[in-house]
């Protein structure tokens, strides 16, 4: 009963304390997400992906690291010129999945369930002018941090105020060439399909998006 309540205080606590709105994840699921978060399944984006390719299994980082993260890290709703969230979506991931088009691919169902189809998506985006060449020397940006950094300046302004710092010139390009020299850009592709969707003008995340949302359970030891 005492993790029961302490995992439903953080599912508050992520979403903002705004009771009428779902959180992003079930209490239930806080002990997998904290292993996959913070334990000893805590990764990063490309070992975590790399987990994902050898395993021919895109869940591998979508429902592991990747969507227990974001689970974790949510905020209360944000907006700027480019997005509207709920609450306890992480807004970094949701700007950057609708400004890539990797939220509406025509294929969602497809991809989910098949590892070629995401394989595909990488193969045609990062073997394509400007990210073919952009990736040569993407693995030495610090990008991640400069746009988390951003976001974190930006949260702090009234709405009215914001910039959308993934639309700033040539920060989208910077990213997409990061994923694609990491190998990490079919991943995203899951990714975002999985764990983002939209509600009216809004981005909603995991268990706000399907009813079947999971995190993976850690591996019996």
């Amino acid at each position: 009963m005492l993790f029961h309540d302490m995992a439903m205080g953080m599912v508050l606590l992520q979403s903002g304390l705004h009771l009428d709105t779902p959180p992003v994840i079930r209490p239930e699921q806080m002990a997998a997400a904290q292993y996959w978060a913070y334990g000893e399944g805590r990764s990063d984006v490309f070992p975590s992906c790399a987990a994902a390719r050898a395993a021919k299994n895109m869940s591998w980082f979508s429902q592991t690291w990747g969507g227990a993260f974001l689970a974790l890290e949510g905020r209360p709703a944000y907006s700027d010129p480019a997005i509207k969230t709920l609450d306890g979506v992480y807004m970094f991931d949701a700007e950057y999945c609708v400004l890539s088009g990797l939220l509406d691919l025509p294929n969602k169902e497809q991809l989910l369930t098949n590892f070629s189809a995401a394989m595909a998506v990488q193969e045609a985006v990062c073997g394509s002018e400007p990210l073919k060449t952009l990736k040569l020397q993407a693995l030495e940006d610090d990008i991640f941090e400069e746009v988390a950094k951003d976001f974190a300046v930006q949260e702090q302004r009234p709405p009215s105020q914001r910039e959308a710092p993934i639309q700033k010139e040539g920060i989208l390009e910077r990213l997409n060439a990061h994923h694609c020299a990491g190998g990490s850009y079919g991943c995203m592709a899951h990714f975002c399909s999985y764990n983002f969707c939209r509600q009216g003008d809004r981005i909603a995340q995991g268990n706000q998006c399907r009813s079947d949302f999971e995190i993976l359970s850690p591996p019996l030891k």
